[in-house]
């Protein structure tokens, strides 16, 4: 995201490049996560997968011929040299170095110089080398970060690195530089955990008489407990993200904010405005903690910028399992009330169709807290039995799935007190309101009291949207069924 953000920003190109030379973890399946999980974020690349340009190809599989022909270049110069060590010597040369208690432990550079009868034996014997870096022994370099600024290292802390091994695939450190040149890189953002793979890399553009991209290495996303995330801690995966409802907008806010920030007084803003706003230096240094808590509540003050029109839309994926299909053209209208009265209550869109399961059928399944309700009032059940006959004589619009006009159904839900009166042709919920309130006063009940019981035999629960809302929704066949029922008939 921060490299799309500033190329965007910089006026420069996008570039998607897949380094796959990890065979085994480099699936199709792997490559269609990548560009789904950018495309559902809004994030698009100018060359690349499907777009294809000038520096292709963007895989690194098949850039094998020009990793080649920078190894040699680099055999040639003497920046490179065949290392023909086992895994068992490697690993022995590293326990020395380790009871030497020098500091350094990594490749002991057995290899380094090698005559040219000794390479030949080993060749002899069968081995086939890996390509090491020959790394500067002990030159301190200053080097400039545009998040972390001016840093000096030391290349004695930096042992000779495999570049490639020996089928001729390369490794990360020195595919991506040789890619980096040939596709006119000038701008590399990657976590902090880079940093020192940057000083193998700066080094090798300097062999390769290169001029290095800047860099910017911006912070971990950690979590609770402030270390690196991980599967364990959250969703990794964007797809998942996606399939489990959460709006990609307030997604996107939210990963911006997790190292950089917009505005003092705004946590929310369109990707327009963060490419207006977006400068790498401006990246913090420390690893922001990752809190779904807060990404729920983006995604809920996402989720109530769309009318019900758009919100309906974006959720029908997960409401087509709870809805009869019919309903979204037919019915549309019903559905966006619906789906109106749970904007203020829902977070994510697959949370709408556990929340709406009550509107459906002439009977509802009653759950604890609705049973309370019921029997908490000795009456409750007379209560309900002259409600039902109070409504039966009210202009309440029929229920679904029974035809109504277009007009009645996109009255606009929820109820607000301070809204104006909708035009319809039916009761609207502040006229059921204030008939329900003068029927308790004619009944000698508080009206308190009868939301409760009146709310568990219409839901089957004690929550949800606007209790009149409920009566309009449900219309006169299913409210009847539903109070006589609950009444015991």
């Amino acid at each position: 995201m921060y490299n799309w953000a500033a190329a965007r920003a910089l006026g420069g190109a996008f570039l998607l490049r897949i380094e796959d030379t990890d065979q085994a973890r480099s699936t199709d399946a792997s490559l269609q996560v990548i560009l789904q999980g950018l495309r559902w974020l809004g994030i698009d690349w100018d060359e690349g997968p499907e777009k294809g340009g000038d520096f292709g190809p963007y895989f690194q599989m098949q850039r094998l011929p020009l990793y080649r022909q920078a190894a040699e270049r680099l055999l040639a110069s003497g920046h490179a040299y065949p290392c023909y060590c086992t895994p068992e010597e490697i690993e022995a040369g590293r326990k020395v170095l380790e009871a030497q208690k020098t500091g350094f432990v990594g490749y002991d550079g057995r290899c380094r110089e090698l005559t040219a009868a000794q390479r030949a034996g080993f060749a002899a014997a069968g081995r086939r080398p890996n390509l090491r870096f020959r790394m500067p022994q002990a030159r301190a370099l200053q080097v400039h970060d545009l998040i972390l600024g001016d840093v000096e290292v030391n290349t004695r802390d930096l042992d000779d690195w495999v570049m490639l091994r020996p089928d001729g695939v390369p490794l990360y450190n020195f595919a991506c530089v040789v890619d980096d040149i040939g596709m006119a890189i000038t701008h590399v953002v990657r976590g902090n955990e880079h940093f020192q793979n940057g000083i193998k890399q700066r080094l090798l553009f300097e062999a390769l008489d290169a001029e290095c991209p800047q860099y910017a290495h911006i912070p971990l996303i950690l979590n609770k407990e402030g270390k690196k995330l991980s599967k364990r801690d959250a969703d990794t995966n964007m797809l998942d993200y996606r399939d489990k409802g959460f709006p990609p907008e307030a997604v996107f806010n939210y990963i911006a904010l997790l190292g950089w920030g917009f505005s003092g007084d705004r946590d929310l803003f369109s990707r327009d405005e963060m490419v207006a706003a977006f400068r790498i230096e401006n990246v913090g240094k420390a690893g922001a903690k990752f809190d779904e808590e807060k990404l729920r509540w983006m995604c809920g003050e996402y989720l109530r910028r769309w009318t019900p029109a758009q919100c309906l839309e974006r959720a029908r994926p997960w409401l087509q399992a709870a809805v009869p299909a019919a309903a979204f053209t037919t019915h549309a209208g019903w559905l966006q009330n619906v789906v109106a009265c749970y904007q203020e209550r829902v977070a994510l869109y697959s949370e709408f169709a556990g929340r709406i399961g009550w509107l459906f059928g002439e009977h509802v399944a009653l759950d604890e807290a609705a049973r309370k309700n019921l029997g908490k009032e000795p009456a409750a059940a007379d209560w309900l039995r002259a409600y039902a006959d109070e409504l039966a004589a009210a202009n309440l619009p029929p229920s679904y799935p029974q035809d109504r006009t277009a007009a009645d159904a996109a009255v606009a839900l929820p109820s607000k007190k301070d809204a104006p009166e909708p035009a319809c042709a039916f009761d609207t919920p502040a006229r059921i309101e204030a008939r329900t309130r003068a029927f308790t006063e004619r009944l000698g009940v508080k009206f308190g009291n009868f939301v409760h019981p009146l709310r568990a035999a219409l839901t089957g629960t004690d929550k949800g949207p606007g209790l009149f809302d409920v009566v309009f929704l449900l219309g006169r066949q299913t409210c009847l069924a539903r109070l006589r029922a609950a009444a015991g008939g």
